[in-house]
């Protein structure tokens, strides 16, 4: 017998560019029954080891035109894989999905598909320190909502779950970062994003995390408005990694080019608020969740409390 090399499994089916996929899309709206139960349709292909401008750019013309066939999203967002985001039609929905090998379209009845996920929620967070994080797993980081209050979809998970350590909400706070500066130019472009962080043990100084217009680079500010300061106060701040010191405030930016952005915020996050005393994540609490100050924005993948 000659052995040779094992054949590869099949990919997903996929469509060939914007204007198929928005073709697909709209079959998947008007006749939705016709297609629940088959498999998703791959419709922005990247390599699996594109960052995530290669990414970014190619979702862009999809998702431009899904969304100008399909009119604006029930629900925006992305899990820690790519785009999370919800066209519901009665008790359907239509899906655009990130996955291992780029986004993908789909068709489920709405029920199910939250039951899924909801379960998926509950069963990938790790309570324990010792336990893998499970924020990679969660099926959305964040949603926004930008319809009328009466129009909330009924299935949605929006609760919080708490980081069980330091390490885990910093890698939770690094998904939500990268994920925000990968899907947010392409779903909602030249928006903005940002939450407030306050210490329970250094109320009521608090730190404001953004996400900017300019090509998703993400900024960092900590008040520190106080009259009294320690001797090489400024140094300890300059080597947590704050960078510009104005008017009572430090800032620190990282760049869309970096490819550690992400990752970096969220260290200099965690660092500042354990240099001011906190000592469990569930001592923080998040406010102010807005994009652009329009919509309802969830975050399940913070890590902390959310008030």
């Amino acid at each position: 017998m000659v052995i040779g090399k094992s054949p590869s499994l099949p990919g997903p089916p996929s469509a060939t560019g914007p204007a198929d996929a928005a073709a697909r899309a709209r079959s998947l709206h008007a006749r939705p029954d016709a297609y629940l139960g088959l498999p998703a349709v791959l419709v922005a292909p990247y390599a699996p080891e594109s960052g995530r401008a290669a990414r970014r750019e190619a979702l862009r013309p999809v998702y431009a035109a899904v969304a100008a066939e399909l009119g604006e999203p029930t629900l925006y967002g992305a899990s820690a894989a790519g785009p999370s985001v919800r066209w519901h039609t009665g008790a359907h929905v239509v899906l655009l999905a990130g996955g291992p090998q780029g986004a993908t379209l789909s068709v489920h009845t709405a029920s199910d598909l939250y039951g899924r996920e909801y379960s998926a929620v509950e069963g990938s967070i790790g309570w324990r320190a010792e336990d893998p994080h499970g924020f990679d797993t969660l099926p959305y980081l964040w949603l926004l909502h930008r319809g009328p209050e009466r129009g909330w979809p009924a299935f949605r998970w929006d609760g919080h779950h708490t980081a069980a350590s330091w390490e885990h909400l910093e890698s939770a706070l690094a998904l939500l970062l990268d994920s925000w500066m990968e899907q947010l130019p392409v779903q909602v472009p030249g928006e903005w994003a940002s939450f407030v962080v306050g210490c329970a043990r250094d109320w009521p100084r608090h730190l404001r995390v953004g996400c900017g217009q300019d090509g998703g680079q993400l900024s960092l500010m900590v008040d520190h408005r106080t009259p009294a300061e320690e001797p090489g106060f400024e140094d300890s701040m300059r080597e947590r990694g704050w960078q510009v010191r104005e008017r009572g405030w430090w800032r620190a930016e990282f760049a869309d080019e970096d490819p550690e952005a992400a990752r970096s915020a969220a260290r200099l996050l965690v660092a500042d608020v354990r240099a001011r005393g906190s000592v469990r994540p569930d001592e923080l609490v998040a406010w102010e969740l807005t994009v652009n100050d329009r919509g309802r924005l969830w975050l399940p993948g913070i890590g902390m409390p959310v008030n």
